[in-house]
């Protein structure tokens, strides 16, 4: 397993997640057990995406389901350094929405424009 993917560090109040590389299909299985360790902690997850290099629908996909481990946990998720490449991507792919999925009954959906 690659440790520098998705780097995960314990702050004071808050488990950071750093990726850097890619979030693709090729990396999918790496990436969502990385993130599913970081929300083991139950403390809140901030995944930055400053060092990303490429993403997908798959990498998207991974974003949504943080999101939703959050909520189902009831623990706080931010994205912070998104990049064009995300920017693109979640556009061409119709992420960016008015209202969250149904589950967003908080209005947390990091698609929200």
């Amino acid at each position: 397993m690659n440790a520098q993917l998705a780097k995960i560090t314990k702050k004071k109040e808050r488990t950071l997640v750093a990726i850097n590389g890619a979030m693709t299909v090729g990396n999918a299985v790496e990436l969502r057990e990385r993130l599913l360790e970081a929300f083991a902690g139950g403390e809140p997850v901030e995944l930055s995406l400053a060092g990303m290099t490429d993403i997908d629908v798959t990498g998207l996909q991974l974003v949504c389901s943080c999101h939703k481990t959050a909520m189902t946990r009831g623990v706080e998720f931010t994205v912070t350094g998104g990049t064009e490449a995300l920017t693109f991507v979640a556009a061409v792919a119709g992420m960016y929405r008015h209202n969250g999925c149904v589950e967003d009954v908080a209005g947390t959906c990091v698609w929200l424009k």
